[in-house]
């Protein structure tokens, strides 16, 4: 990946992209990058597809609950219908 592409105000599939493959590593590569992916205009928009992808995706899913970079109990604070979906499908997995 193209790294001064998550600096651009339209890269939010860089900025998802790369936020994940930190997430996915549980570790920074470039501290100051990874900030930027949350700090931007579309601050919102990466977590809540980050979020979305995790429904999707078990791997990315257990690496959110465990991630040391981030705080994911405050990620679905802040989104409630996303945090209901994870709920919801924590649910059906532990039947």
């Amino acid at each position: 990946m193209y790294m001064a592409k998550i600096y651009e105000p339209g890269a939010l599939l860089h900025r998802v992209r790369y936020a994940i493959a930190n997430i996915l590593r549980d570790r920074v590569v470039n501290e100051g990058a990874f900030k930027v992916c949350f700090e931007m205009d579309d601050e919102d928009e990466v977590i809540r597809t980050i979020l979305r992808r995790g429904l999707k995706n078990r791997k990315l899913r257990v690496a959110l609950e465990r991630s040391h970079l981030i705080d994911v109990t405050r990620w679905l604070d802040r989104y409630p219908d996303l945090a209901g979906a994870y709920v919801a499908l924590e649910s059906t997995q532990s039947e």
